[in-house]
């Protein structure tokens, strides 16, 4: 493989581990970047490492990370514990958009959960991941019991 293809190829897949909409592309994207002994792809297995909210990526890019030696700051690269970064105030506000932009006078689920997907995948993306079969009854959850404005 050329140099030049090659870099090709890393650009590729690091353009799949930025898709903030699916977890499983970056997943596999930090698979795949283990292949390549480029800075940008270890810039970017220790970006996911570091800043990933699926914890799924983030562990596989933090094993990733310390089977190739790579560091930050010159700091072994650790797994922390498991947190979204999201706070209840995120979920009832991005809802409430949700709520008045689809002007839903009664809940449905598959109508809202493509608004919410619009409205913010990368937070969709994490929820899903993180309640699994449990998602939509997650979602009619928070709907039901959003504050009144």
């Amino acid at each position: 493989m050329t140099d030049n293809t090659n870099e090709q190829t890393v650009s590729e897949w690091i353009g799949q581990a930025r898709d903030r909409s699916s977890w499983e592309t970056r997943l596999n994207a930090v698979k795949e970047l283990e292949k390549y002994d480029t800075p940008k792809a270890h810039d970017t297995i220790i970006s996911l490492a570091l800043h990933d909210r699926v914890y799924a990526v983030k562990e596989e890019a933090v094993n990733i990370a310390n089977r190739l030696n790579l560091k930050k700051d010159g700091q072994k690269i650790t797994l922390s514990k498991k947190n979204t970064k999201y706070k209840n105030s995120d979920f009832t506000k991005v809802f409430h958009q949700v709520k008045r932009e689809t002007e839903m006078d009664e809940f449905e689920l598959d109508a809202f959960k493509e608004a919410f997907q619009s409205a913010n995948p990368e937070m969709y993306d994490t929820m899903h991941y993180e309640h699994g079969e449990k998602f939509d009854t997650w979602i009619e959850n928070k709907y039901m019991n959003l504050p009144k404005k």
